[in-house]
């Protein structure tokens, strides 16, 4: 079973790359750190940010996924989206 590092908090993140054809995305936080979401703990959570386009923002919390270094899962997504015009 992978190992899951919580982020322990809720973060606006914004879309760099969006959902790919292998279900990966690119997100970068607030403070600048980017990471690359690769799992998702359930099918919608996928499904929605798939939706979102570069430069939308997405409030979400994300767990580390296995032990690999930046490779992260959705595990929960929270309402207060923002997108830039």
């Amino acid at each position: 079973m992978p190992e899951l590092v919580s982020t322990n908090e809720v973060r606006t993140f914004t879309i760099v790359n969006e959902v790919n054809d292998h279900d990966a995305a690119t997100v970068r936080d607030e403070n600048g750190s980017t990471y690359h979401v690769t799992s998702y703990d359930d099918e919608a959570l996928r499904d929605y940010l798939a939706t979102h386009r570069a430069g939308e923002q997405v409030r979400m919390d994300i767990e580390r996924a296995g032990v690999r270094a930046n490779v992260w899962q959705v595990s929960a997504l929270y309402p207060g989206i923002e997108s830039h015009a």
